[in-house]
């Protein structure tokens, strides 16, 4: 069921929308008009279980925003765009928990269960001077988490600047316990910004760039 919608007030105005998966694929598919279709589609597209029920999710949340007249597309590298081109959309998903962020100008949008451990395969997301600081924190596997969201957010705006996400470098630049902000620099300089928040369950991400320019 829907849980929440989100008016974030970055450097770029953003809409998010979560959605909390506690139906069966059956009963996800019941929402739509033709729902023996949309499941269809769902087991074309994907063997696993869970996935058909992240893919269903996501288009049951878009149907409870005000964009529920247009369509999930996808460009030939797998990144989501709606019917409308004038919006821009990212899509996350993780265990038991969909997030669509809605925007004018692109967007990354990461959300992560708080149970996570990030910690273990920091040197596989970090880079060296992260792992410092890392090690200052007070709850360095919560921040590991953020810094884990953060970048995943990033890459998801801005994947033309990054092989991987440790190419990306983040620097906590403002926040409290609950909400931080982070700045992004990719490899070309290219800069953005990432609005993160701790909710009871989940770290929930937004990224937008500070220049709005893409790498090409």
């Amino acid at each position: 069921m829907p849980i929440c919608h989100i008016n974030i007030e970055s450097t770029t105005p953003a809409e998010i929308f979560l959605w909390k998966i506690e139906e069966s694929n059956e009963e996800l598919a019941g929402l739509f008009d033709g729902g023996d279709i949309m499941l269809a589609d769902a087991v074309k597209h994907f063997k696993s279980v869970k996935r058909q029920q992240e893919w269903l999710a996501t288009r049951a949340l878009l149907m409870h925003t005000p964009y529920k007249e247009l369509q999930i597309l996808y460009h030939s590298n797998g990144k989501p765009y709606l019917s409308d081109k004038r919006k821009q959309i990212s899509i996350s998903h993780t265990h038991g928990y969909v997030a669509i962020a809605i925007s004018e100008e692109p967007i990354g949008v990461d959300i992560e269960t708080m149970s996570r451990n990030a910690l273990h395969a920091a040197t596989a997301y970090l880079q060296p001077q992260e792992i410092e600081t890392l090690n200052t924190k007070e709850e360095p596997q919560k921040e590991a988490l953020r810094l884990w969201t953060v970048k995943e957010a990033a890459f998801k705006l801005n994947s033309a600047c990054a092989t991987v996400i440790k190419d990306i470098a983040a620097e906590r630049i403002a926040g409290n316990s609950s909400a931080s902000v982070y700045r992004i620099t990719y490899k070309d300089g290219t800069t953005a910004q990432c609005h993160t928040s701790e909710h009871r369950c989940f770290i929930l991400s937004i990224c937008t760039f500070t220049k709005n320019r893409p790498c090409l």
